[in-house]
């Protein structure tokens, strides 16, 4: 972040000018899927949302070496919709098509290679449809939200794998990798 500081003040100055649009469309993008949620049969843990931290957001800058980040860093703003059981995903995705217009959906479990295991969910990339329309919602018409999309297991693993990828693949010794990728099967197999 020191060299953002230093190189691009401007980047900075402009998040914290978006910042609390981000926080609107979060809070508006939670609310829609919680009051869509409550008309259905789905078995929810929770709905959660995020605008990413400048730390976060100047950090992916430099790892992603993005020179547009506006336009580059589709997920400033995040909502995760955690359901218990695999059996519901059909639904919860239904809503997300129902109630969004959709950009992109990819199936992070999907990306991984037939001998890999790891990060499980549902990400969308979402923006609000012209039903909702107001001043509440008009200037956060054309924003971006990412969305994602899984189960409690998923959600479990993804924290355990996240505090992971702090330490360098190399520091992890390679016993508790392997203990590591068994476990991570399990959990995307217990909940089918």
């Amino acid at each position: 972040m020191n060299n953002l500081w230093k190189e691009n003040p401007e980047i900075i100055r402009r998040y914290y000018e978006i910042h609390p649009t981000y926080s609107r469309l979060c809070d508006e993008v939670k609310y829609i899927i919680e009051k869509a949620i409550s008309k259905i049969d789905v078995e929810i843990s929770q709905v959660s949302s995020r605008v990413k931290t400048l730390n976060s957001f100047c950090e992916k800058i430099e790892r992603k070496r993005y020179d547009k980040p506006f336009e580059q860093i589709t997920d400033i703003s995040g909502v995760r919709i955690v359901y218990l059981y695999q059996s519901n995903r059909e639904r919860v995705e239904k809503l997300i098509s129902r109630e969004f217009v959709i950009y992109e959906r990819v199936d992070k479990a999907g990306v991984q290679s037939a001998n890999q295991f790891g990060y499980g969910a549902i990400h969308y990339l979402v923006s609000l449809k012209e039903q909702h329309a107001g001043a509440r919602y008009d200037d956060l018409k054309d924003i971006l939200c990412e969305v994602q999309v899984r189960t409690v297991l998923q959600d479990a693993w993804a924290i355990v794998a996240h505090h992971l990828s702090y330490k360098h693949e190399t520091d992890v010794p390679k016993e508790l990798n392997r203990k590591l990728n068994a476990l991570s099967a399990l959990f995307e197999t217990a909940d089918d």
